[in-house]
C-alpha cells in the first residue's frame, strides 16, 4: 500500500518564535533578513526527516511559492502544494498541468479582481493591517488582531462572496477569500490519484485544513494539534495530540509515522484502530 502523508506547515509542524512555546532546543527553519521567523523542535526535525525517508510526505500550505521557499525543511519535498492547492511544485518547479487544472477550477468563480475590491474597500480602516493577493488566485486581509476584526464585516463578506462562488475562511487574524473549488482537500485528492496512493494521512490545525483532514479520516489517518482554530472550536473529527505548541508538532509527526508504517505493511490479520 502506498501512503501519502499531507502535512500543513504553519502552526502544525513549523512555529513562529511567539507561538512555539518552547523552553528547550529548537532548529530554526526560516529566516528573513537575518531574523528568526520559524522553528521546529529538534525531535520534530528528526521525525519529519525520518517520515519523509519512508513515505510520500507532502507539505500542504497556504503560503505562496516565495514564502514556502524561505523554509528549510528537514527533507527535500519531491512534491509540495502551495497557495491552498493553487500551485503544485515538483522538485521545486511549478507543474504546468496542475496550473491548467487550477485555471479551470477558478473559472467557475467570479474574477479575483471583484473579490479583491471588496477587501480593499476596508483597507483604510484602523483595524486593517494589510490586504494582499496570492499567486493571482485568492485574496486575504490581515487585521491587527483577531479581536479587532468586526464580526459583522465577516458575516457580510461571506454573504456577499457566496453567490460569486467564493468562500471565506478565518485563520487567526487573517481572513482568506478563496474560489470555492480551490482547497487543500481537492489538491491532495488529485495528487494522491496522480501518485497512485492507496491511503491518505493528513495533519493540520485550521479551518482551511478541515476538509483535508476529513478526507484523510477515511483511512483513520487525520490528526490535529491541541491548539489552533479547530481546537478552539472543539472539532473532534481527527486524533488530537496530548500536547500543544511546537511539542504537538513533534507528537503528531510520530503519530503519522506509526500510522503510515502500519498502513504500508500491516501484520497479517491486523486491524487498525480508529481515531
Amino acid at each position: 500500500m502506498t501512503v501519502l502523508v499531507a502535512v500543513d506547515l504553519d502552526q502544525t509542524v513549523v512555529f513562529s518564535e511567539r507561538s512555539a512555546g518552547l523552553a528547550g532546543p529548537a532548529v530554526v527553519v526560516e529566516r528573513l533578513d537575518g531574523a528568526r521567523l520559524s522553528s521546529m523542535t529538534t525531535g520534530a526535525h528528526r521525525a519529519y526527516a525520518a517520515l519523509a525517508a519512508r513515505h510520500r510526505l507532502v507539505p500542504v500550505t497556504t503560503r505562496t511559492v516565495a514564502q514556502f521557499g524561505r523554509i528549510a525543511l528537514p527533507a527535500p519535498a519531491a512534491h509540495a502544494v502551495c497557495a491552498n492547492g493553487g500551485v503544485l511544485l515538483h522538485h521545486g518547479e511549478p507543474d504546468a498541468d496542475w496550473a491548467a487544472w487550477v485555471r479551470q477550477v477558478c473559472a467557475a468563480s467570479a474574477p479575483l479582481a471583484d473579490v479583491e475590491a471588496r477587501l480593499r474597500a476596508v483597507e483604510g480602516q484602523a483595524w486593517v493591517r494589510l490586504v494582499r493577493t496570492a499567486e493571482d488566485l485568492f485574496a486575504y486581509l490581515v487585521a491587527h488582531s483577531r479581536d479587532a476584526m468586526p464580526d459583522g464585516w465577516l458575516a457580510g463578506l461571506t454573504a456577499d462572496l457566496a453567490p460569486l462562488g467564493w468562500t471565506v475562511s478565518v485563520q487567526g487574524r487573517k481572513a482568506y477569500a478563496v474560489p470555492a473549488g480551490l482547497s487543500k482537500a481537492a489538491a491532495v485528492e488529485r495528487l494522491a490519484a496522480q501518485l497512485g496512493a492507496t491511503a491518505l494521512l493528513a495533519a493540520g490545525d485550521s479551518l482551511l485544513d478541515r476538509p483535508m483532514l476529513e478526507l484523510a479520516a477515511a483511512s483513520g489517518g487525520a490528526v490535529r494539534p491541541a491548539h489552533g482554530e479547530l481546537h478552539d472550536l472543539g472539532w473532534q473529527g481527527a486524533h488530537v495530540t496530548a500536547r500543544s505548541g511546537a511539542r504537538a508538532g513533534e507528537e503528531l509527526l510520530h503519530w503519522l509515522a506509526a500510522r503510515a508504517d502500519a498502513l504500508a505493511s500491516p501484520p497479517p490479520g491486523a486491524r487498525l484502530p480508529r481515531g
